[in-house]
């Protein structure tokens, strides 16, 4: 088959994919965290699909939760043996956030409504569309007879929303995958599908507690008031940071380390009291040419200059720190063959970029694995009324199946 004759194979399996897409997103997913019973129930529904499809090596893997009632939260491998022995995959998470506010939605989150060409459904952008978008993409292979040209793996992971202890995580501990591996991570992407992420900034969320003296607001100097130092700290730690950290890289938007606070506490219910306890947050995102620890180092020294100046006490508490992976090169050859297969399918020159948010990319890329963040994506995931397009499910399973084929396509 040529590049037009598989495409055209997926394209023929639209009515099939949405039919078994929506009976997918019909089971819930959600984790324990937020209520959720995991992923078991559509584990089972994907496990069967994959071998009704005609798929000879699924497997499944579970990683022990006592606080789902099957007790086990399950990952899901597809195989496709490839003429070479190099092994190409993809990693997409079977579960979903929550659906939050339900009075927001305009039907229910887990009956998919299919209109004016998108499907509402939660967990339809993030991750359903490229779960079935691979699926389908490598069935095409599969049906028509085809040998992917290097072992295709599908990998359906658990956890991915609340910190994949049970999911990626879990799997690298199983030495599946190779450091001369290659991977794709579909869990973030632009709406035309025109960006390949490479890498992305370090992450540190950043925990403050000022702790001063509470006195009547009459007389304040009997007291230390925890506000006021709060935001001498606040100000004084984001001017040394912006000052230092200057790098900009025009692969990222916005190109420079983001440093924001973000979430303050109440300190008081009533306006008369010099408060003597205040918290807030920070949230850092940081070029991966900064080492996170300088970064710490200048936040806590002006924790210091300001215990000095004030009297009060500032805890610093570093609620989650993600060390930035090594860089996948914008001419690796995953970005290489993603983008020949994006060309031909979008007719567009996919460009590699950076991102500030964290992805499942990250764990592949320490173990030295080329790794590609790609989609095409509605950005609608975790808003009430999610929705992705079909025809984008239909193109990225064509850019799946031209990805998977490789150099095994005929060339006329």
């Amino acid at each position: 088959m040529n590049a037009r004759e598989l495409m055209q194979a997926v394209a023929e399996d639209r009515d099939e994919l949405l039919g078994n897409f929506c009976a997918m997103l019909r089971i819930s997913a959600v984790g324990p965290e937020n209520g959720g019973e995991g992923e078991s129930e559509r584990a089972k529904f994907l496990t069967k699909l994959a071998r009704d499809l005609g798929f000879k090596s699924v497997d499944v893997l579970e990683s022990a939760d006592p606080r789902v009632p099957s007790g086990k939260r399950p990952n899901i491998i597809i195989k496709l043996r490839g003429s070479s022995d190099k092994n190409l995959w993809v990693v997409t998470h079977m579960d979903t956030v929550p659906v939050g506010d339900l009075s927001a939605w305009k039907s229910p989150p887990f009956e998919p409504r299919v209109e004016d060409g998108k499907i509402f459904a939660r967990g339809s952008e993030d991750n359903g569309q490229e779960l079935i978008a691979s699926l389908y993409g490598l069935k095409a292979l599969a049906r028509n007879g085809m040998t992917p040209e290097c072992n295709i793996g599908l990998v359906f992971v658990a956890d991915e929303e609340m910190g994949n202890a049970h999911g990626i995580d879990f799997l690298l501990q199983k030495n599946i995958f190779r450091k001369e591996d290659l991977a794709v991570v579909p869990d973030h992407g632009e709406k035309d599908g025109s960006g390949i992420v490479v890498v992305e900034k370090g992450i540190a969320w950043i925990e403050v507690e000022v702790v001063g003296v509470q006195t009547h607001a009459s007389t304040p100097e009997k007291g230390v008031n925890a506000f006021e130092a709060a935001a001498r700290f606040m100000l004084l730690a984001l001017e040394r940071l912006r000052k230092r950290f200057i790098v900009c890289d025009p692969l990222f938007d916005p190109p420079c380390s983001t440093f924001a606070p973000t979430r303050c506490e109440a300190n008081g219910p009533n306006i008369n009291t010099v408060p003597g306890r205040q918290r807030f947050a920070f949230d850092f995102r940081v070029l991966p040419e900064y080492s996170l620890d300088d970064v710490m180092y200048e936040v806590r020294a002006a924790a210091d200059d300001i215990e000095k100046s004030t009297g009060a006490r500032i805890n610093l508490k570093l609620d989650q720190r993600a060390d930035a992976a090594p860089r996948t090169e914008a001419n690796a050859e995953i970005v290489r063959r993603l983008s020949a297969a994006i060309q031909v399918v979008r007719g567009l020159k996919a460009r590699p970029r950076g991102m500030g948010g964290g992805t499942c990319a990250a764990p592949f890329r320490r173990l030295g694995i080329q790794a590609a963040v790609w989609s095409t994506s509605s950005q609608t995931a975790h808003d009430a009324n999610e929705y992705c397009k079909l025809e984008d499910v239909i193109a990225d399973a064509q850019v799946y199946a031209l990805l998977f084929a490789g150099k095994n396509l005929d060339s006329n």
